[in-house]
């Protein structure tokens, strides 16, 4: 690693690290696994594995990073406890950033120190994103805003893990057509290479917030243009607790089913009104505002959708919100993009419909909903599990990545809230609001 660096991007060194990481964490939770059958006391290892897990992933950075905040919102990657231990950790800033460093790269991209930029700057981070540090500051006029550092070194970690996966995904391409997931790996490949340009960051968050216009409980920060470059960020502050800070505040079922409400409203209002994707809807991402309002942070992720998907996922909707029978799945999805290689098509049609019925739930009952005890991640994985190569048979256009990680990622949020309320009007209001683009 260069002395200028801060994230180790040696390829083999960071996939040793990943696999030691691996085998550790096993051994921990395994342990922990034994004594709770024995009775005895596993609190010690559950934390020591999530301790070594953002240890390590805090120290990788990148998309190792973004493994962490993926462990930290899936229901079954880890036991409850060490998930908790992860996910409030990995906002506590690990593996800090040295404040020199942080001068060094304002220096070379905005041409300046941090006292000669801004009327103040908070030499503590109060965050770590996967791929930057965050830092408080105050323009010359007053405005509070938050200023996104990238970490020295990162750009070089992203493309050795990206280089890593690749060797995989090559070799699964060979073996079947059903096992070629090349187009996946370079939609995901260019959406994380395009969160390393702040400036295409800056203009995502300008798209976003202009596709949630229609949503005034939404507060989208304003991107500060010449205190933006490739490498900083610099955005208006939203202050409020994070989601997971909220959740861990312990609210009332009324002030839940309100947030959720919000959570629906970031991710499907933008994407019904415009096409428009939060396709990054982690904890960390969501700011629970003194005013009432949802702030939504993070707009590297975006993705502005094709019409025809968009289209096909429209109807779904609408047809949700007003109780009526949705459009047959199976032709729909090939009008989405999606092609079926099963050599009974009517049996992957079966398959579709048995999927939507799983992820329609909250919204197919009129009655209240309760995400707090929902099995709807569990159920589509035993889902896919029962019928492997029916669900290899199904391949989706590469624009689908990114819209199922936006539509799981709410579904996990809400399931962390253990929102519950009818979901059903929550639609209806995003279809009366209209499309806008």
């Amino acid at each position: 690693m260069a002395d200028d660096d801060h994230v180790q991007s040696g390829r083999l060194k960071r996939l040793s690290r990943l696999a030691y990481l691996t085998a550790r964490t096993t051994g921990d939770l395994l342990a922990q696994s034994a004594r709770r059958k024995l009775g005895g006391e596993s609190s010690a290892d559950l934390r020591k594995a999530a301790e070594r897990i953002l240890g390590t992933l805090g120290e990788l950075k990148g998309a190792a990073l973004k493994l962490g905040q993926a462990l930290a919102m899936d229901p079954d990657a880890l036991p409850p406890e060490a998930r908790s231990i992860v996910a409030k950790l990995l906002s506590q800033a690990p593996q800090r950033m040295a404040f020199d460093q942080v001068v060094a790269i304002l220096k070379a991209e905005l041409g300046g120190e941090p006292d000669a930029l801004f009327k103040s700057f908070d030499r503590d981070p109060i965050a770590a994103a996967s791929l930057g540090q965050v830092h408080g500051a105050v323009l010359a006029d007053g405005r509070e805003v938050v200023v996104k550092v990238q970490y020295p070194g990162v750009d070089k970690a992203l493309e050795s893990d990206l280089a890593n996966a690749a060797v995989l995904v090559r070799g699964l391409s060979i073996t079947a057509q059903a096992l070629d997931g090349r187009a996946y790996y370079d939609e995901l490949r260019g959406s994380l290479l395009r969160e390393l340009d702040y400036e295409d960051e800056a203009e995502q968050c300008r798209a976003y917030g202009q596709a949630a216009i229609r949503y005034p409980e939404l507060a989208v920060p304003e991107p500060i243009a010449d205190r933006t470059s490739r490498k900083v960020l610099t955005l208006t502050r939203l202050r409020g607790p994070t989601l997971l800070e909220a959740i861990e505040a312990n609210p009332g079922e009324e002030e839940r089913y309100r947030i959720g409400r919000l959570l629906t409203f970031a991710i499907w209002g933008p994407f019904f009104a415009a096409r428009r994707i939060h396709a990054d809807p982690h904890p960390g991402n969501f700011i629970v505002m003194e005013d009432g309002r949802l702030g939504v942070l993070d707009f590297g992720a975006t993705k502005l959708l094709s019409e025809k998907f968009a289209a096909t996922y429209r109807s779904f909707l609408v047809a949700n919100a007003n109780g009526r029978q949705r459009p047959e799945v199976g032709p729909a999805l090939e009008r989405a993009g999606f092609t079926f290689l099963a050599d009974d098509v009517e049996d992957a049609y079966t398959f579709c419909d048995q999927l939507a019925d799983i992820v329609e739930r909250p919204i197919l009952q009129d009655a209240a909903y309760d995400f707090g005890i929902d099995p709807m991640v569990q159920d589509v994985r035993r889902l896919l599990q029962s019928q492997p190569r029916m669900a290899l048979a199904i391949r989706p256009p590469a624009e689908a990545v990114l819209f199922y990680r936006a539509a799981s990622g709410l579904a996990q949020d809400l399931r962390l809230l253990k929102a519950k309320g009818r979901f059903r009007p929550i639609l209806r209001e995003i279809e009366d609001r209209g499309q806008i683009a």
